[in-house]
């Protein structure tokens, strides 16, 4: 004897032919033949048979929410619990489309019965999985239910490529910096930067702007964080656009680096596709929508350039490396002072003072014997001091990079979809005669784009000297925290080596003066020696010779 929970449904109430009370008697009827006990009734009227079991008003109280979803054993085992999946064995139903009219549904929903020890049944037909032709059945039932998934895969991504080719937006969530848009004709949605209300696209602006100015991922999301009621993050946002409060949502870096290298701030589409690979394993793959001259599709107007983009991908790749001294801390020497060894000097807290020490015993745990601790006040009073007295009345000249003209990406980029192509030609999907045709005329239509682009001509990329006007004296007035100051020396290219013992300076006619190396100026105060880049002695020269 089992345990039989009855499912009733009806399209429209007014469908006398299969009345709830027909459908009831049949399985009753159905129930008592086998010997079963109904333990309980599920009636969904004026519910569409497109709808998931899981998902119907009344079904849906019997059954786990996460059946056919991708989710942890805690996910599924909470749901389990919140249902009432325990209190029956057989699902029964008067025929199979009452359960569901898509076999996608019911093949998902017995695949859950069988991997929980439950069977489908219907009253009319003889569908029982505990009989050798009810399992006939349902294979063949899931061979059509994957055929039908594919199918349906296929239309989708097929219409997805279509509304982005047209530049419509398909829905779904809105990439940080965009808002959806009617477009002016009235056929769908399109996505345009958000540059009021929320403009989310200056903050995005900003944050770009940050860390192409050398800060780190950390320490701009700590910013973003600060700031949420001005800078709300993508799905707070989200929420107030649609009109409903946000959750209290926060930045995160992992995402914020994710969304800085998505290739949405141009404008372009991601798509995540899952692939099947050699050895039988299946992955998720994100590559770019493509025009059909092989280039990157342009869905929306970019948020920033693409040499920004270039500038930000360079810069996240280069802090990514513990070693870059672009993090926030409090010391204004971070990446700038050396232990003579040549590991760099980190600040430490002391009894009464902050002291600097080689990093080497952090990394190691033994001390170096090149140097050791120096009091961080006489070291970086040392330094400010004699960094002034050279460098203060000289003009900050800031180095520009130019980007050139080169094709060199859309050249890849345009092999690169050939390659794809191929894959897809080799995979079958061009396999009949007018799928050959098509192939065809596409690759001949990227090659011929790739031959023109391989023509045009190009332009180094060169760096570029600008005056900024302003002294580093003022500059160095300006700046209030340490990792300003941090930022300011490694932008001028000086470098501080303490050494163990006191280096002798050199002194003329009871003068110090500075020594010359192959073009660079070094300074030995003490322990302390500073040195200077090889552009600083001729920008003394000029100012010397400007103001003489």
């Amino acid at each position: 004897m089992a345990r039989v929970l009855g499912v009733l449904r009806l399209s429209r109430a007014s469908d006398e032919s299969t009345s709830v009370v027909r459908q009831r008697e049949s399985i009753q009827r159905w129930a008592d033949s086998k010997g079963h006990v109904i333990i309980g009734w599920v009636e969904d009227v004026d519910v569409s048979g497109g709808i998931e079991p899981w998902k119907r008003p009344e079904f849906g109280k019997w059954l786990p929410s996460t059946i056919g979803k991708d989710v942890s054993e805690i996910e599924h085992r909470l749901a389990w619990e919140e249902s009432r999946a325990s209190e029956f064995d057989i699902i029964a139903a008067w025929k199979l489309d009452r359960i569901s009219r898509r076999v996608i549904h019911v093949n998902v929903l017995a695949e859950w019965c069988d991997q929980n020890g439950k069977q489908i049944a219907t009253a009319e037909g003889d569908i029982d999985l505990s009989s050798p032709m009810g399992r006939i059945l349902f294979q063949l039932i899931a061979s059509f239910a994957e055929g039908e998934l594919e199918a349906i895969k296929a239309r989708a991504k097929s219409s997805y490529v279509h509304l982005m080719k047209e530049g419509r937006w398909r829905g779904g969530f809105v990439p940080y910096g965009y808002r959806p848009e009617k477009q002016d004709t009235g056929d769908g949605w399109k996505l345009v930067p958000d540059e009021y209300g929320l403009n989310t696209a200056e903050t995005l602006r900003e944050i770009v702007e940050k860390i192409i100015d050398g800060q780190s991922a950390n320490s701009v999301c700590r910013w973003l964080n600060e700031n949420r009621g001005k800078t709300p993050p993508p799905l707070d946002a989200q929420r107030i656009r649609n009109g409903k409060e946000p959750k209290g949502a926060v930045w995160r870096v992992g995402n914020l680096i994710k969304m800085l290298r998505s290739h949405t701030l141009l404008g372009q589409v991601e798509m995540t596709e899952e692939v099947s690979l050699p050895d039988g394993r299946r992955e998720k793959r994100t590559r770019l929508v493509r025009d059909k001259d092989g280039l990157p599709l342009q869905r929306a107007e970019p948020l920033i350039s693409k040499e920004d983009w270039d500038r930000v991908s360079l810069k996240l790749q280069e802090n990514s490396n513990k070693k870059a001294g672009n993090r926030t801390g409090g010391s204004p020497l971070l990446r700038v002072a050396f232990c003579s060894c040549g590991k760099p000097l980190y600040r430490y807290p002391g009894r009464n003072w902050s002291y600097y020490r080689c990093a080497n015993k952090a990394i190691t745990g033994l001390s170096c014997d090149e140097s050791k601790s120096i009091s961080a006040p006489l070291l970086e009073g040392t330094v400010e001091e004699e960094f002034l007295s050279v460098a203060g009345r000289l003009e900050i000249i800031r180095r520009v990079f130019r980007p050139g003209v080169d094709y060199t990406h859309d050249i890849n980029e345009v092999t690169r979809a050939m390659k794809e192509l191929r894959e897809d030609r080799e995979a079958g999907l061009y396999s009949s005669e007018t799928g050959k045709q098509e192939y065809r005329e596409e690759y001949a239509r990227m090659d011929r784009k790739r031959e023109q682009l391989m023509s045009l001509p190009a332009r180094p990329d060169t760096w570029e000297e600008i005056p900024t006007g302003q002294t580093y004296a003022e500059r160095w007035s300006q700046l209030t925290t340490a990792s300003e100051k941090s930022k300011e020396l490694r932008a001028s290219g000086l470098q501080v080596i303490v050494h163990t013992e006191d280096i002798p300076p050199v002194y003329v006619g009871g003068k110090r003066l500075m020594e010359m190396d192959r073009g660079r100026m070094f300074g030995r105060i003490g322990r302390i020696e500073i040195i200077f880049p090889r552009n600083f002695a001729e920008k003394i020269r000029q100012h010397t010779a400007t103001h003489a």
